[in-house]
């Protein structure tokens, strides 16, 4: 696969995991709660093949370090991303796992830390793009 496929797949992947999960959160608020469910399996789902998608292209192709004028703005934003990606990861899963094991109560505990770490890995993961491809990387 070629890198510019590899690096759309996983913007996709990834930005449309991230409106997925705001819509999930609208369903849940306005009481929809199939809607909300179908739409954070959805999230999931592409979230596991932005996971794919990202380490094909990682290996096949090493990240290149930002070459920019805003190297502290963009250090700061790569490793919050990074620590908060790692984080969301286990974070999911047990949201997921208690979601779908019908454990509500413990499931909205944790499923508002969730939904931020993630929308904010999702809109943090374009903004590194956005910063690497204009300013060199």
């Amino acid at each position: 696969m070629s890198y510019e496929l590899l690096t759309f797949l996983s913007l996709a992947t990834i930005g449309a995991s991230g409106i997925l999960i705001l819509l999930g959160l609208f369903f849940v608020k306005t009481g929809r709660k199939e809607l909300h469910k179908k739409a954070m399996l959805s999230a999931s789902f592409l979230a596991l093949l932005f996971l794919v998608f990202y380490g094909i292209k990682y290996f096949m192709y090493p990240p290149k370090p930002y070459e920019g004028p805003y190297k502290g703005l963009y250090m700061f934003i790569l490793i919050s991303h990074s620590i908060l990606a790692a984080i969301n990861l286990p974070l999911a899963v047990i949201t997921v796992f208690l979601g779908i094991t019908d454990r509500l109560s413990k499931h909205k505990k944790i499923a508002p830390i969730t939904a931020v770490v993630w929308i904010y890995v999702a809109i943090t993961g374009w903004l590194i793009y956005a910063f690497l491809k204009l300013g060199g990387g």
